[in-house]
């Protein structure tokens, strides 16, 4: 009897502490996003037509980051670069053309406006020494024609030396305004060719990235998929040349009901557990998809029956034990505390 109240209370403690560890461990799956692990997919493709002229690879190679996939060239991309190049020079020269203008007439308004101050200053100087000769003179004079030839004579000279120095401030104030309708002119004349010349420079460089980018080497280390082309094979617009698949899952694709992405946003925090073992490992969202599709059949609730919602990509470390195509839970940070 002993033994037995024994044994009996030995399994209730166990039966407790079981059921505390699975209390503390529980999560409601009804607020998980279902979810499979998949390898990160690069796929290679350009905005032109492109000859490929060496390819490096083959279907399920193994390459690192920086291994030489293809090399390919575009003679519709260096036409596109030669012309822009040729209308940027076009450009260019108007704007020099147009800043040498604004020299020249800088330099004549300016020399035409010195010429005028010095001869004024020279005839403002002449009388300012014809004033002093006869300012010393006047002492000389009799007292007779002192108070009336001198008087006139210096209230004509004074009013001559104010009038000449009003005009040298008045071809200052010219030159000022002049100078103002001058930069305004030329701001006027090259205001749309430096627009035009920011934009042309800016196409030449995105289309010079991408004749750079028509030797093509591996972002990241993985596995070539498809090679979908040939050599000396003219490769249509963003067709697929080659795909990548990264060595370890690393990208789980969630799906959601449309209604519950309200509130999801990009850089969100997750947490994301295998269905069927202990293994977690924290993810963060990095694209929510704009429309509703059918989950793959494994994540479907119920056999032969299709659920649908929107897509959520969810990048993970590369370092993680799932394996490709396991089915998880996701959940969302809050949720999980």
């Amino acid at each position: 009897t002993v033994i037995r109240k024994y044994l009996f209370l030995s399994i209730w403690v166990l039966l407790v502490l079981l059921l505390c560890i699975l209390g503390i461990n529980y999560r409601d799956k009804t607020k998980a996003m279902v979810a499979q692990v998949e390898n990160q997919v690069t796929v290679i493709s350009f905005q032109k037509p492109i000859r490929i002229i060496e390819i490096f690879v083959v279907p399920g190679q193994e390459v690192h980051i920086g291994d030489k996939l293809f090399i390919g060239e575009s003679q519709t991309l260096m036409s596109d670069i030669f012309e822009k190049k040729t209308l940027l020079t076009k450009y260019k020269g108007q704007f020099n053309g147009s800043l040498d203008q604004f020299q020249v007439q800088l330099t004549l308004t300016k020399s035409e406006v010195s010429f005028k101050v010095a001869e004024l200053q020279q005839e403002l100087n002449a009388l300012g020494l014809q004033k002093r000769m006869q300012d010393e003179n006047s002492g000389r004079l009799s007292k007779v024609f002192e108070g009336v030839i001198s008087q006139n004579i210096d209230s004509i000279q004074l009013a001559r030396i104010s009038f000449l120095n009003q005009q040298i401030e008045n071809q200052s104030n010219y030159l000022n305004i002049k100078l103002k309708q001058l930069r305004s002119s030329l701001q006027n004349d090259t205001s749309s060719i430096k627009t035009q010349i920011r934009i042309l420079e800016n196409e030449i460089g995105i289309l010079e990235n991408e004749s750079l980018a028509l030797v093509q080497y591996a972002e990241h280390s993985g596995n070539i998929g498809n090679v979908s082309v040939q050599l000396n094979e003219l490769v249509p617009p963003y067709q697929s040349i080659l795909s990548i698949y990264g060595l370890n899952p690393s990208i789980i694709k969630a799906f959601v009901n449309e209604r519950s992405v309200v509130g999801l946003e990009l850089r969100d925090k997750v947490l994301v557990e295998s269905t069927n073992r202990m293994y977690k490992i924290p993810g963060e969202i990095i694209e929510i998809g704009s429309r509703v599709t059918s989950f793959p059949e494994k994540l479907n609730v119920i056999n032969g029956i299709n659920s649908f919602g929107q897509e959520i990509f969810i990048k993970i470390s590369e370092d993680n034990n799932f394996l490709n195509g396991e089915k998880v839970y996701v959940y969302l940070n809050n949720d999980t505390e």
